[in-house]
């Protein structure tokens, strides 16, 4: 079995990979086009799904009980959101005030929304 705080860790970095990616097209590409909250809805079913993918086959190693499953979830949650407020404050230059404002917006509620689904990937995947 892998520790579930090691499988968080294993599940949050190719995902959180594959969003920055995602996310930078959104943000250059889809979004001048679209408008943010549709940029947004395009992408979180995306990384829900990038998710899922990689999430079933982390959790393999995984105790199928709900604890250690919610313990890789919320290793790999509490993760991308150090991650994230790391990036925005330090890599980008903004106030942390403004990394929570972002959370008002709709955009940014329906982005929370897949962050939480993230997290709780790990209770929602079986184990095959």
């Amino acid at each position: 079995m892998i520790n579930p705080i090691q499988a968080g860790l294993r599940y949050f970095v190719p995902v959180f990979a594959i969003a920055f990616v995602v996310g930078t097209l959104r943000t250059l590409v889809v979004a001048p086009r679209t408008g943010d909250v549709v940029a947004v809805l395009i992408e979180v079913p995306l990384i829900l799904l990038v998710s899922w993918w990689v999430c079933r086959r982390v959790a393999k190693g995984v105790s199928p009980r709900p604890l250690p499953r919610l313990a890789m979830g919320a290793t790999a949650f509490a993760l991308l959101m150090v991650t994230e407020f790391a990036m925005s404050v330090w890599l980008f230059g903004r106030p942390p005030a403004a990394f929570l404002a972002g959370f008002a917006t709709l955009a940014g509620q329906f982005g929370l929304a897949g962050q939480v689904g993230f997290g709780l990937m790990p209770l929602l995947v079986r184990r095959e």
